[in-house]
């Protein structure tokens, strides 16, 4: 009977040391890639600060310099320039690395996002620019994606793009809609843009997120760039997710929540939506 209790105390001493060994190992493999992950999140602070601050036809010069800082690749034919910018954390993992996509690291601050950026040149001054930025928010459709990186996440996801050219455009789409409403319901729209659209695509994002699509005019107000460009990069490491697109983007949404209650239509808008940096007059 001795010699049998014995045994299930060695077993049990053998079981609490491989549960504190296995607990170690994990902690620290959580503390290494979440310094990571907020290393590369301020990194990409940085860089967005930088290009909210580009002003509208930026010299080659001042653009080459942001990319020498920041890693941009230059890519240059004649008189053409682009430079492509990347800031993520395992957004694309490969082999073994993938067990850091696993959605239940969500609990624990530690998500996959991405910030990248596209800049272009045109003789000597910048010509466009266009910014995308995604993060994970938690467990999306039901799919398995591999026994390393687990279930699919959901995201939230913003595009913003600096072209007179394109602004043009969606300004052009936005008023033949308005004006197709109207003739529908005899009821007015506003149609002031102050130099920014901010759209919510009808299609969601792979998982089941959400996404807002911004554009931007070259010649916008300073408010204007500032909303554009207030991205809440915390969202990445927070230990309480976002999971609404106004947390992410909290300017963005609420000049988009603006326009939509302006002319009075519904807009389901979550108790968790802050207030943006700037407000879109009604």
């Amino acid at each position: 009977m001795r010699a049998f209790s014995r045994k299930v105390g060695t077993y049990v001493w053998h079981a609490a040391v491989c549960g504190a060994v296995l607990a170690l190992v994990i902690s620290a493999f959580w503390a290494v890639s979440y310094s990571v992950s907020v290393h590369h999140r301020r990194k990409a602070e940085r860089l967005l600060q930088q290009l909210a601050a580009l002003p509208p036809g930026a010299d080659f010069p001042t653009v080459q310099r942001i990319a020498r800082v920041h890693g941009g690749v230059e890519r240059c034919v004649g008189d053409l320039c682009s430079f492509d910018f990347d800031n993520s954390f395992v957004y694309y993992s490969p082999g073994l690395l993938r067990v850091q996509r696993r959605s239940e690291w969500d609990f624990f601050g530690l998500r996959p996002w991405r910030v990248s950026a596209h800049i272009e040149t045109k003789g000597s001054e910048l010509a466009t620019m266009w910014v995308e930025a995604a993060v994970g928010r938690g467990q999306g459709w039901l799919y398995h994606e591999g026994p390393l990186s687990g279930g699919m996440w959901s995201w939230l996801e913003v595009s913003v793009m600096v072209d007179a050219g394109r602004f043009e455009q969606q300004l052009t789409m936005e008023k033949e809609s308005d004006r197709k409403f109207v003739v529908g319901t005899g009821r007015q729209i506003e149609a002031d843009s102050n130099g920014i659209i901010v759209t919510k695509p009808h299609l969601t994002t792979p998982g089941g997120g959400e996404a807002l699509g911004v554009y931007l005019s070259p010649t916008a107000p300073s408010e204007s760039r500032k909303a554009a460009f207030d991205l809440n990069l915390r969202c990445a490491t927070t230990l309480v997710p976002c999971t609404e697109p106004c947390q992410f983007a909290p300017s963005a949404w609420h000049s988009y929540a603006q326009f939509i209650k302006s002319n009075g239509w519904a807009l389901d808008e979550s108790t968790n939506c802050p207030g943006g940096v700037v407000e879109k007059s009604p």
